[in-house]
């Protein structure tokens, strides 16, 4: 049974020339304990992509991934990496295997690697798409939380899917503090923060093709 519904329905202004109604759930298992949480797996998401603008299955994994990675301050781990390890310590290539034996094979090692994993469904058979998160137990598989949301800025393409995996990772961020100590939430908020300076760093060396610290010494 779910133990909360933390939020159903908010609406928010967007930076564009209307307002974008925008809709999430959030639930938390019961006895699921976030703050333990250290490091996020990402496994292969359930998506078909239907359209021509949506990125094929292996970008969109990559994609949640590089997100996840610039944005949470929990430690994000790509798929290619645990698929690397499975292979190093089992002999076993999950990427040549279907789907249904490379996610069995998935679970029962990710423990090894990772505290939890995710799973990002794209429900993407109507106008506005759907996009679910769900985080799973590495040690038993079981569902620990789940996020869901949809918006009018939300369109079928990479950078909606890109948007929805930013406002995942941020809700549960946020939730995943609140029954933290003082210190531990000082300490998330600083990693929060050393990305985002990582993220700016990175936007001007792509702008400019010079880092910071080059533009600093220049002047």
């Amino acid at each position: 049974m779910k133990k909360f519904l933390v939020a159903l329905i908010m609406s928010a202004i967007f930076l564009t020339s209307s307002i974008a109604l925008a809709a999430y759930e959030e639930f938390i298992e019961e006895e699921a304990d976030l703050t333990t949480i250290k490091t996020m797996a990402i496994a292969m998401p359930n998506f078909y992509k239907i359209t021509d603008e949506e990125p094929n299955l292996d970008e969109l994994t990559k994609s949640i991934y590089a997100v996840g990675r610039d944005t949470s301050s929990h430690d994000i781990i790509s798929y290619e990496e645990i698929a690397g390890s499975i292979r190093r310590d089992t002999g076993v290539d999950i990427y040549s295997l279907n789907a249904v034996e490379a996610e069995k094979i998935f679970n029962a090692n990710i423990a090894k690697y990772a505290d939890t994993y995710m799973v990002a469904t794209v429900a993407n058979n109507s106008g506005k798409p759907w996009l679910f998160f769900y985080v799973y137990n590495a040690a038993d598989s079981k569902l620990m939380y789940t996020y869901s949301i949809q918006s009018n800025s939300i369109g079928k393409n990479a950078k909606g899917y890109n948007k929805a995996a930013e406002a995942f990772y941020k809700q549960f961020d946020q939730t995943s503090v609140k029954n933290l100590s003082k210190e531990d939430k000082k300490n998330m908020e600083a990693k929060r923060e050393a990305k985002a300076q990582k993220r700016k760093i990175k936007k001007m060396t792509y702008k400019t093709g010079h880092s910071k610290a080059d533009l600093v010494k220049k002047k």
